[in-house]
């Protein structure tokens, strides 16, 4: 559970964990909250249009999820369970650690060793050679700081392709114990990689936008972000993780996006204005928030397809480099002319704003 987002709000609602077991249980609950949980604010109507994901019954399965997380790990009366490590006059919240979230590399690796291959473009790792990294709520404080975006940052294969790694957190100077900016500013060595000041509610879309150039060399260049075990994954209500999505994507119309959403990975070219759902990851490592499973692991002989359940109805995972030179080629030519219209969509809205000037 990462440190730095707190929930603004208390609400006593789970005590009946156990009643959790049963995949009955969870649905008639699941009815039973979307009738009555407006009122908290905890969830809204899942059933309508989507809205930030392409397909319905993946929004629908996604926006459940979060209902349900969000409820079991991300209240107030939660975090007390998650107070495992002093630093100095601070407590960390956090259950965290080394190799967590190393499914991530995994799945990395094998996107840019053109093992993962979307039906339309093929090769996603052709497309997000160069990306920047951004990690939302990374821990600064906990062991050596950020340690999963360390794990990233020491990946030398992934540093062949990952041009930027970005650690951030939330600073709220009001306590002692969420001063995480100021903490590691005077407390702690520096990163090797970058680090930035993120707000608690990431809703905005000139904020992600400006966040993302900061950090990427162009406004078409491929970025991908990470929330998982952190803030809008665990700790935001319905409402804001779709507000949250819709601000991520409305920042970024000319970028190819990859994000690694809680056990969730999401793809989108500038071609399409709402998310895909490509897969998930193994949810009894990364995302157990009731055992520190990713600690017993052996991540020399964990293989790729332990890491990631995909969705078939975008990709295919292909033996490695085992993509013919046609279905090359059409991928290629696909993703160059979403490339092509995404840049001509930019320079022809600027020419537009610098006439009406």
């Amino acid at each position: 559970m990462h440190p730095g987002f707190l929930p603004n709000h208390f609400i006593p609602v789970f005590v009946f964990f156990k009643f959790f077991s049963s995949t009955s249980n969870r649905v008639s609950f699941f009815l039973i909250l979307c009738h009555f949980g407006m009122g908290f604010g905890l969830v809204s109507p899942l059933f309508a249009e989507t809205t930030i994901i392409e397909n319905e019954e993946d929004e629908k399965r996604v926006l459940e999820n979060h209902a349900f997380e969000k409820l079991r790990f991300g209240l107030a009366n939660h975090i007390h369970y998650y107070k495992v490590k002093k630093t100095k006059n601070t407590v960390v919240e956090q259950r965290s650690g080394r190799k967590r979230l190393y499914d991530h590399n995994l799945i990395l690796r094998s996107m840019f060793r053109n093992r993962i291959l979307h039906h339309q473009y093929g090769s996603i790792g052709r497309l997000l050679v160069g990306a920047s990294f951004i990690d939302f709520g990374s821990a600064i404080l906990y062991e050596e700081g950020a340690v999963t975006v360390r794990d990233l940052y020491e990946d030398q294969f992934l540093a062949k392709y990952i041009k930027k790694i970005v650690a951030t957190d939330i600073n709220d100077p009001e306590y002692d114990h969420t001063r995480y900016i100021e903490i590691h500013l005077t407390e702690r060595d520096p990163f090797p990689f970058a680090f930035n000041e993120i707000p608690y509610r990431l809703d905005d879309p000139s904020y992600i936008r400006i966040l993302t150039k900061l950090y990427t060399p162009n406004e078409f260049s491929p970025v991908i972000f990470r929330s998982t075990n952190s803030g809008p994954d665990l700790f935001y209500t319905v409402e804001e993780m779709k507000e949250h999505f819709r601000s991520v994507l409305d920042a970024n119309p000319h970028r190819t996006i990859l994000y690694f959403f809680n056990r969730y990975i999401f793809f989108r070219t500038p071609c399409e204005s709402k998310f895909q759902l490509i897969g998930t990851i193994d949810e009894k490592v990364g995302v157990n928030h009731s055992f520190s499973a990713w600690r017993y692991v052996d991540w020399n002989k964990r293989e790729f397809s332990e890491a990631i359940d995909p969705n078939f109805r975008y990709i295919r995972i292909a033996e490695e480099r085992n993509e013919s030179r046609a279905d090359r080629l059409d991928a290629m030519i696909l993703g160059y002319s979403c490339q092509i219209q995404a840049k001509m969509k930019y320079y022809r809205h600027k020419f537009t704003k610098t006439m009406t000037k």
